[in-house]
Parts: C-alpha cells; structure tokens; sequence
C-alpha cells in the first residue's frame, strides 16, 4: 500500500468539536440534530422525576435537557 502526498487535513479534531458544541449550547434545535452515542447512568428517581418535569416545562425533550445540562457543566469547569 502506497502512501499518498497531499494536502494535510483541515477536518477539526473530536476535541475541537467537542469545545465548540460546549460554546454553543443556546440553540436547543442544534443539540436535537447532532450525533448520539446512548450513556446511561442511576440516578435518584426524584432527580428523573424533577429533569423530566422540568424538560416538559421548557417543551423540549428529556435527553436534549441532559444534554444542555452537561454542555453548560463542561462550560463552567473548563473555566475554572
């Protein structure tokens, strides 16, 4: 297998997309459109109880509520 010579690649590393997806968390539409991997994690029945509700509230979708709220988390601690 030959190598080939080009360009090097502009395409932004996982990190650089990841830092700019935490940027730019005020667009909810933009979180229901990205690409999903599952996570799942226990959590206090209370605490689903209250983000579902809250999700409702805000009429969008409990996992793009999750993820709102991760987003703004990772904001905070990167800029500690």
């Amino acid at each position: 297998m030959a190598l080939k010579a080009g360009k090097p690649t502009t395409a932004k590393s996982q990190k650089d997309l990841a830092m700019e997806a935490v940027k730019n968390t005020d667009d909810v539409q933009d979180l229901s459109k990205a690409k999903t991997q599952r996570f799942n994690v226990d959590i206090p029945e209370t605490l689903h109880r209250a983000i579902k509700m809250q999700a409702a509230k805000e009429g969008i979708k409990l996992n793009v509520l999750t993820a709102k709220l991760f987003y703004e988390y990772l904001s905070k601690a990167s800029k500690e």
